[in-house]
């Protein structure tokens, strides 16, 4: 009797679990969406759910007797990012978009003394609101875990899943010392991350300053021999280029040209001063579509302005080769 009832649950579950696969595609795609809308940059976004032989093992452990509705990790959404201050922001976007049902703060669940899994877990259900629409239709009463963490808390997670101990007390006297050891340290990296983050942040502000004060009370900053890195070139493009698209990537490529063209800070200021005026009329003359101008990102003005400013860039330059003629109609 009990197999029978067992393979019946089994089916049923199959057969539910198409939907529950639905839910997971899409609510990670919202996630992703809101999150990019909310300038959070992650790790990953995913979802996975849960195979039929460990919905049939949880029921028998747990003694279910309405699995669909007491088993709330069928679908499992786990979003990683990478500093903790994202998570409260993550944290706020899921309690605006969703149902939560229920939260938790597993970090809390630990005495000062311990250590041990952190995350953030909700319980969701679609919004009524979003149920009108193809991607949600017949999704209304399906549930879904959201699990929230770094991507050093996820380190730890899947190590300690992978040593197979479920909690403290399995773990034998001799590695408590070390566990303990490891999971401070972690702890402790993320918030030297998240305070590197904001060291950051605060060298790039001030450089900005420091360029925006110099041309405003017109101090010549020549002197200034300081090599370029990417966060010194960084404040100058969201300096004079800030209306446009960034790319982490292209600046630290730049980064490279710059020093081995000898061009410094200063002088791409200078530079700007003198090009900034034909950098749109090069864009507007030879980078447009019909009646729109297709504007560069920060890097490709900033590329254009070096092959105008300097004449070794412009002749070992491979960028724009099929504008160079054209371009080279602008140099002064």
């Amino acid at each position: 009797m009990e197999y029978l009832k067992s393979e019946k649950i089994k089916k049923l579950y199959i057969s539910k679990s198409k939907n529950y696969k639905k839910l997971g595609f899409n609510l990670v795609q919202a996630l992703k969406i809101l999150l990019d809308e909310a300038g959070i940059s992650y790790l990953t976004v995913c979802y996975r759910i849960k195979d039929t032989n460990s919905f049939i093992e949880k029921i028998e452990r747990k003694n279910y007797l309405k699995p669909f509705e007491q088993i709330e990790d069928i679908c499992g959404i786990r979003v990683i990012c990478y500093y903790k201050s994202d998570i409260d922001k993550i944290c706020q976007i899921i309690n605006k978009e969703f149902k939560v049902l229920e939260s938790q703060d597993k970090e809390e669940l630990l005495k000062p003394d311990q250590f041990g899994y952190r995350s953030y877990h909700f319980i969701v259900k679609i919004k009524d609101e979003w149920l009108c629409t193809p991607n949600y239709k017949g999704l209304g009463d399906l549930k879904a875990e959201i699990q929230v963490r770094t991507n050093l808390m996820h380190t730890w997670a899947e190590i300690e899943h992978k040593l197979e101990y479920k909690k403290e007390e399995d773990i034998p006297k001799e590695f408590k010392r070390k566990f303990s050891f490891l999971s401070a340290k972690l702890e402790e990296a993320d918030e030297q991350f998240e305070s590197l983050k904001d060291d950051i942040t605060d060298y790039r502000n001030k450089y900005k300053e420091k360029i925006l004060d110099a041309e405003k009370n017109n101090i010549d900053l020549s002197e200034s021999s300081d090599e370029v890195n990417l966060d010194n070139l960084q404040a100058f493009l969201d300096c004079y280029f800030s209306d446009r698209k960034g790319n982490v990537r292209g600046v630290s490529v730049t980064v490279s040209e710059l020093n081995r063209y000898k061009i410094n800070i200063p002088m791409l200021t200078k530079f700007y001063n003198k090009y900034k005026d034909t950098i749109f009329e090069i864009e507007r003359n030879l980078f447009t579509s019909g009646r729109r101008i297709i504007f560069l990102t920060q890097v490709g003005a900033l590329r254009i302005l070096l092959m105008l400013a300097d004449n070794e860039y412009f002749k070992d330059t491979k960028y724009f080769l099929y504008y160079k003629n054209e371009i080279s109609k602008y140099k002064k």
